[in-house]
């Protein structure tokens, strides 16, 4: 089945704004402005594939992953929720544009054609809609091919779980926010971790796409004081009594706002340009954004439970020479509670004699230093300040002010992890453990491997108070891992090494059983119950070169050795468990097979062919679909000839369809060199004719009632604001 054919594929920041005010920024059909949002939200299937990163430990990024699916489904007053689909089969699967997968996966070779070289995205999402803007399918992927992501917080390299919840948030169907802070804030920093937890926005835009109930809502139309015309696209925003930024909206093409999802309260509200940080580039080609007006309060509002208020026209003053805030900044920019901190902005117009001042009067600004394109200044919390968004207000001499939203995040101090006892536990869990610390708070995560243990829920942990925090291990491969203690904010302490799993190891097979006595040998091991942190020795010599792949698998380089054996071959655990089998080493090089010619032949078999390689024996055994990790199975050649070292003469066997590995064996020595899929078995007979490839391809959505089926939308999601050069140079 065939995912049929699209209308139109849009390749952009964002999906086109339609005509409808939107409260936060949604996602819109951009031939109708049909909101975006999926047909049942309260179970949208997820698949996190189980490859993960080639940056990440083994299994780590699922944590990271499930914690930013928790991020959406911890909304209040909002029915949407991401549904984890854990079976292994589903995990590894790779055809992730298929319409029955929502698959979030790591691109690292370009596969999907969406990174290529030297491109600054780092992670995007596809999204699938249908005329009537029902979402039919999204996939979050990273650019693993151009970044570097980490769980671990490895310097640049960008943080799997805030890249995440942004995707997630597209997958939902939000565009980009114009706060500065918020989650859905187009740009992304290897120094910034605050996007893991979700913003009023964000929490505003679940309410309107999922409502649980009825919420209050303040709507209005911007137009310019100067002359009565409206003014498109603006920015308006919404404070609480504390000064708290608390809802966003952007005017339409009318000037029409529509504030939604608000709790009943008291609103002040401004108007601010879309200009800088966020613009509206950032929100995909042919909206209608205007911004020749400054930032302007315009007024205070109150709303009951469920109340829609409409306060007519409001006026925004004329455009001014004053900016705040530039994408190149950090967004958001932490302040702790308790805590002062230096800080720093980029812009325009910032001129000697001008203030600055945050929304909440509690917070003090001091010591600013105005430098014309910047400005730089202490931020004061409170001891006890609740965490949530800030915004910056930067007004010059003449009284012109820049209203930078959201820009400020107040989070408690990071948690700090202290001890772990006990220390050890067996790889099937069931050990209590008790963590010691301090700035434990309601609400937070511990991780520990794969597995994540959140306060208050079954199977989670519990905060018993500010220093303690008890959870009971859950099965887990063995290995050593940090100890994370996540708070509610997205802030995280960590403890290096702080628990190791144990478990005996199982070795199934060693292959090849034998390598070159000058080291060099690629050997896979397969069995159960590897440990990440196992350790591979050959005659007692620890071997250096050895990669955990999974509790299943083991590959390795071999050291040099001495000729001879077999020598006892053993992996050996954390904790002590260990498993034998045996390796040999040969004076002699292996055989290095390069390439065979033709590379496709008949299942009947008969087709000669010629192999090329390096150190190829003149007794070889060929053998045609062997598992490549183990060298069992398969069918030998029908027919070799011995021509020369780089050379061999082979007659195919009768065969199955499909590509196999072709394997070159010394049978005398053990030693022997795989090509995985080197050859292809076809079927014979059958008509002729072509064929055509279709990106995308995947079972037709029924969501599609419009003629010519649905659209497709590529959300470059998430923008690098520092160089990849500065990232590889941050990372080495």
């Amino acid at each position: 089945m065939s995912r049929g054919a699209r209308t139109a594929l849009l390749v952009a920041p964002a999906v086109l704004l339609g005509s409808a005010a939107l409260a936060h920024i949604r996602l819109s059909n951009p031939s109708n402005g049909a909101k975006l949002r999926w047909a049942s939200p309260g179970s949208i299937s997820v698949v996190i594939s189980s490859a993960g990163s080639d940056d990440v430990p083994w299994g780590l990024h699922f944590p990271a992953l499930r914690n930013a699916i928790e991020a959406w489904n911890g909304v209040p007053g909002a029915t949407e929720h991401l549904v984890e689909d854990a079976s292994p089969a589903q995990q590894a699967r790779t055809d992730w544009a298929s319409d029955d997968i929502h698959e979030i996966l790591f691109d690292e070779t370009n596969s999907s054609g969406f990174f290529p070289s030297g491109t600054g995205i780092v992670a995007l999402t596809p999204v699938w809609f249908a005329g009537d803007g029902h979402i039919t399918d999204a996939d979050v992927l990273f650019n693993g091919s151009g970044f570097f992501f980490t769980t671990s917080g490895d310097p640049g390299s960008f943080d799997v779980q805030d890249v995440a919840t942004h995707e997630l948030g597209h997958l939902l169907g939000l565009d980009h926010s114009g706060w500065a802070g918020a989650t859905m804030y187009p740009y992304v920093d290897p120094t910034v971790i605050l996007h893991r937890s979700l913003s009023l926005d964000e929490e505003r835009g679940m309410r309107d796409a999922y409502p649980a109930s009825t919420f209050a809502s303040i709507t209005g139309t911007i137009r310019r004081q100067s002359d009565g015309t409206v003014v498109a696209g603006a920015h308006v925003v919404a404070r609480d009594p504390g000064g708290r930024t608390s809802a966003g909206a952007l005017a339409n093409r009318s000037g029409v706002f529509r504030l939604e999802g608000l709790d009943a309260g008291s609103y002040t509200v401004y108007a601010t340009p879309l200009d800088a940080p966020v613009s509206s580039a950032n929100l995909g080609a042919g909206n209608t954004v205007q911004v020749d007006f400054r930032s302007t309060l315009l007024g205070t509002f109150a709303v009951a439970a469920g109340q829609g208020l409409s306060v007519g026209d409001l006026d925004v003053l004329p455009d001014a020479a004053i900016g705040l805030g530039r994408s190149s900044d950090p967004f958001p920019l932490r302040c702790i509670e308790g805590r002062t901190q230096l800080q720093q902005l980029r812009g325009s117009g910032l001129v000697a004699g001008s203030t600055l001042a945050a929304s909440d009067p509690s917070i003090t600004i001091s010591g600013v230093s105005w430098l014309t394109t910047g400005v730089t200044f202490s931020v004061t919390v409170p001891g006890g300040a609740a965490p949530g968004h800030v915004d910056l207000v930067a007004t010059d001499p003449g009284g012109n002010a820049s209203i930078l939203p959201a820009a400020l995040e107040i989070t408690p101090p990071s948690p700090r992890v202290t001890g772990v006892a006990p220390a050890s536990g067996g790889a099937g869990g069931g050990t209590p453990v008790t963590i010691t610390g301090s700035a434990f708070r309601a609400g937070s995560r511990a991780v520990l491997g794969e597995n994540v243990y959140e306060d208050g829920q079954p199977g989670g942990c519990t905060v018993v108070d500010a220093s303690t925090i008890l959870l009971t291990t859950a099965a887990t491969p063995g290995g050593t891992y940090d100890l994370v203690v996540i708070d509610p904010t997205g802030v995280e302490g960590r403890l290096a090494d702080a628990f190791t799993f144990t478990s005996t190891p199982a070795i199934s097979s060693v292959f090849p059983p034998a390598g070159s006595d000058a080291g060099g040998t690629s050997v896979v091991i397969r069995g159960t119950s590897f440990a990440s942190d196992c350790t591979v020795s050959i005659d007692g010599v620890q071997q250096t070169q050895v990669a955990f792949d999974d509790p299943t698998r083991i590959t390795l380089v071999t050291n040099p050795g001495t000729a001879g054996g077999p020598y006892t071959f053993s992996v050996q655990n954390p904790g002590g468990g260990t498993s034998s089998a045996s390796f040999s080493y040969v004076a002699g090089p292996d055989p290095e097979l390069l390439s065979v010619a033709p590379a496709r032949g008949t299942t009947a078999g008969g087709d000669s062919i010629v192999l090329q390689g390096v150190s190829l024996p003149s007794n070889a055994e060929v053998v045609f679909g062997a598992d490549p990790d183990t060298g069992l199975g398969g069918a030998t050649a029908a027919r070799l000839d011995f021509v020369d070292a780089s050379t061999l003469d082979a007659v195919t066997p009768i065969h199955g369809a499909g590509a196999v590995s072709v394997m070159v064996r010394d049978p005398s020595t053990g030693q022997a060199s795989v090509l995985p899929s080197g050859f292809t078995f076809v079927s014979h007979g059958g008509g002729g004719g072509g064929c055509s490839v279709a990106p995308m391809e995947g079972p037709r959505s029924p969501l599609e009632p419009l003629a010519g089926g649905a659209w497709l939308l590529v959300l470059f999601a998430i923008l690098l604001r520092r160089a990849r050069a500065a990232a590889t140079a941050g990372a080495s």
